[in-house]
């Protein structure tokens, strides 16, 4: 298979250097432009993908590789493939003619909670949004956008004007009951990277000592008085900007979820992984239209508002709805 065709993907190259550490990734593809992904990320290893292998999508297998990766199987064996290597993404190359399997390879990395990447602009208008959402993602990451900008400004500027607000809440916190101002957490982020998240505290001390991890209810007896009057009014959330400020966290995204929850709900809700597609955020569209996680149903339906949201991350229209929306909760305590 040869790589000579000029196949462009960005201009900024220069990107690249910010990727995770090495993970074991499969290309979906066996064409020039999968060669030519290949060929980009052999010259970047600071990508951190280690390409285990490509599956061919049609035609006989045979003895194929391309610089000494070989092709897996075809369509037919990606599920095995997927497990037999460890498969932590899959980046999808199809040609014109191949991207009638675009679906099917969906529906087998969302089966297998594996995250994929569409690398192509070849597609037709019906998966133009998919298309649009992860070329923006693998070239032009947030972490160099206009996002990223206003996440930095914003959370400084936050910080700097609620610092009194933040004295005042540590100081009830304090009177009320015994125990740290602030309650740190281990949750999942954008690509499932661990991190810290910071919070007011707004329970007891210790609260899930004898539970174990649990979701919060709306009549959950640990809720502190400050602590109830914190969650409707999104004080606790505050804490957060210093999420925001350090990379972690956007204003606006999916509720960063903790990995107790979220590896016992992926078995349970196939498209659950797909909400790591984006940074976590401090409000987000699931947060303002859909309560308490009390039902696995509540679950589902904050999933879909989530790839609703991803999908429409970069329009105006959606941040400001959920801007209003988040508003609106503050100002009425509506929040839970």
């Amino acid at each position: 298979m040869s790589s000579n065709l000029n196949y462009k993907y960005t201009d900024q190259d220069y990107i690249l250097s910010n990727r995770p550490a090495s993970k074991n990734t499969l290309i979906v593809g066996w064409n020039v432009e999968a060669a030519n992904l290949y060929d980009r990320i052999l010259s970047a290893p600071a990508l951190g993908y280690n390409i285990s292998g490509f599956i061919k999508p049609t035609g006989e297998i045979g003895k194929s590789h391309y610089k000494n990766v070989p092709v897996l199987g075809d369509l037919s064996a990606l599920k095995q493939v997927i497990i037999n290597h460890k498969i932590q993404e899959v980046l999808i190359v199809l040609s014109e003619s191949e991207r009638r399997y675009l679906e099917e390879v969906q529906s087998v990395c969302t089966q297998h909670a594996v995250p994929y990447r569409v690398i192509s602009d070849a597609y037709d208008e019906s998966h133009s949004h998919i298309v649009r959402q992860v070329i923006r993602e693998v070239w032009s990451p947030d972490d160099f956008g206009l996002r990223r900008i206003v996440d930095i400004v914003g959370s400084i500027i936050l910080l700097i004007l609620l610092f009194p607000l933040f004295v005042v809440v540590s100081i009830a916190i304090k009177l009320e009951s015994k125990g740290p101002i602030f309650y740190t957490q281990q949750r999942y982020g954008k690509d499932q990277r661990l991190f810290s998240v910071f919070k007011f505290r707004s329970m007891v001390q210790d609260a899930e000592k004898k539970s174990g991890p649990v979701w919060a209810s709306k009549q959950d007896p640990r809720i502190t008085k400050v602590g109830l009057f914190m969650r409707k009014t999104r004080i606790d959330e505050l804490p957060q900007l210093m999420n925001v400020l350090a990379g972690d966290m956007s204003f606006i995204g999916p509720r960063p979820e903790r990995p107790f929850f979220a590896d016992t709900l992926k078995k349970q809700i196939p498209l659950y992984m797909n909400r790591l597609r984006a940074k976590p955020g401090i409000t987000g569209l699931a947060q303002v239209t859909v309560g308490y996680d009390e039902t696995l149903d509540d679950v589902k339906e904050k999933v879909l508002r989530d790839i609703e949201y991803i999908e429409q991350k970069n329009t105006l229209k959606m941040n400001l709805f959920v801007i209003w929306k988040t508003i609106k909760v503050v100002l009425t305590g509506g929040g839970q």
